[in-house]
């Protein structure tokens, strides 16, 4: 099964949620990215509740958060270190510095959240390993083998610095470095029962730091916690966070859509610039984001978990495989039926199906995927701009163009001011024809324009 890392480059908008999760750490993010999609609802649901927690430890607990921030930045990766001690091969220097920071730090997030009265980290108590790798109680993260360890290392030390006989201090020096090894084997022996300890603490810190980001994107982005349904998918003010985001910064303003869809094919029509094909990215990310255990953007949202997500958009032609957009595009589908026809539960966004190929043929292929899809009881979205789809369906058409709105003053860079892109039920197989509108209002030639009226 693919992880998250493979997803990022498939799923619109998904690269854009990677980029902008607060991770602090290299391990809170390795999670994140080998992370799998879930299909067992009570998994996801127990996730759900955690994030809905740490949210509100986000609100009731502002400093703790700041506090719990700054020790994530300090996390790191010390699994290689983890596995010396397991084994008790000796652990030098930079190794029992490396074990003695992460337990200062699991000590310090412990008793922060402990504070915080949080209900979901329980870390081991690793304040024995503390004690061993600070006798003095410095509590400073830092390490050398301190003379407390050893009795005759201690006088040895005195002795060297007391001696101006080069080659006794040469002769000590060595005798010194000898008990120094010999204390290592000692502290690896001493921390070798507190591995697994520490192991479990790493992965427990490092599940709280991508916990936390999922929670303050959650925040942040104004998502919303998905309720886990076994009928239908349901989406009340669905958006696009990087579209949404990139008009918030030109002044403008993302219309989210409302949406309900049940195992069976839903025909999408619309004129071009119309929002379908945004559609179908926010229901592509949206279904991913339930899947890895985030929030999703949305007021509302009632998802079924799926075992394959298709989103077929803007296929061009595979030069490497010698195919044609159309060959791909064939490809996709037949990928889309066998899943179906194997019982698996498939989501199929498919945006513009047999565009490429002449309109009559275009139809039929359109109608025969329509019929396969209500066939095999698959949730499927295809958007088309052909009419006279006659297949049995749900049909729903973009509002498009608000004529009574339009001015002179209209752009390329403000028709999306003048578009409504809700969702509207229709019975009618023809699609709205408002291509000529749009090309006269950018000022078309008008000869063309005339002959194409």
């Amino acid at each position: 099964m693919k992880q998250f890392k493979h997803f990022i480059t498939e799923v619109s908008g998904l690269q854009y949620v990677y980029d902008n999760v607060k991770v602090c750490s290299s391990l809170g993010k390795g999670l994140l990215l080998h992370q799998l999609p879930c299909t067992k609802p009570e998994l996801l649901r127990e996730e759900f509740d955690k994030t809905e927690r740490h949210i509100h430890f986000l609100q009731q607990y502002p400093d703790a958060v700041r506090n719990l921030v700054g020790a994530l930045h300090t996390l790191n990766d010390i699994r290689q270190t983890i596995l010396n001690l397991r084994y008790l091969r000796v652990l030098d220097d930079i190794e029992l510095y490396e074990i003695k920071k992460f337990a200062l730090n699991s000590q310090y997030i412990l008793r922060l959240m402990q504070e915080s009265e949080y209900e979901d980290l329980h870390l081991h108590d690793l304040s024995k390993v503390v004690q061993t790798l600070d006798p003095e109680g410095s509590r400073i993260a830092h390490f050398y083998i301190y003379s407390v360890y050893d009795e005759e290392l201690a006088e040895l030390r005195k002795q060297i610095q007391n001696t101006e006989d080069a080659e006794q201090r040469e002769e000590m020096t060595y005798k010194a470095l000898q008990i120094e090894d010999r204390v290592r084997q000692k502290l690896t022996e001493i921390l070798h029962p507190y591995w697994k300890s520490i192991e479990e603490n790493l992965h427990q810190i490092a599940e709280l730091d991508l916990l936390n980001a999922k929670a303050q994107m959650a925040v942040e982005w104004g998502l919303c916690r998905p309720v886990i349904s076994e009928t239908r998918t349901s989406y009340t003010g669905l958006f696009q966070p990087e579209v949404k985001h990139l008009l918030e910064e030109r002044g403008e303003t993302f219309q989210p859509v409302n949406l309900e869809l049940r195992p069976e094919p839903c025909l999408i029509t619309g004129a071009n610039m119309s929002g379908k094909t945004v559609v179908l990215k926010s229901l592509c990310l949206a279904q991913h984001l339930f899947q890895f255990g985030f929030f999703v953007p949305a007021e509302a949202a009632e998802i079924m978990l799926m075992d394959e997500v298709f989103c077929i958009i803007e296929d061009a032609q595979s030069e490497k495989h010698g195919l044609s957009s159309f060959a791909v595009e064939v490809l996709n589908i037949n990928r889309i039926i066998e899943s179906a026809k194997s019982g698996r539960r498939v989501l199929a966004l498919v945006d513009e199906l047999a565009r490429t190929t002449n309109p009559e043929e275009g139809k039929r292929i359109v109608n025969a995927f329509v019929l396969m899809m209500q066939k095999y009881g698959v949730m499927s979205v295809i958007t088309t701009h052909y009419g006279g789809v006659a297949a049995k369906c749900r049909r729903l058409r973009v509002n498009g163009l608000r004529v009574d709105q339009v001015t002179d003053g209209i752009t390329p860079g403000n028709l999306s001011r003048y578009m409504d892109y809700t969702l509207v039920e229709t019975t009618s197989d023809e699609v709205p024809e408002e291509a000529l509108r749009i090309a006269e209002i950018f000022h078309a030639d008008e000869e063309f324009l005339e002959l194409a009226r």
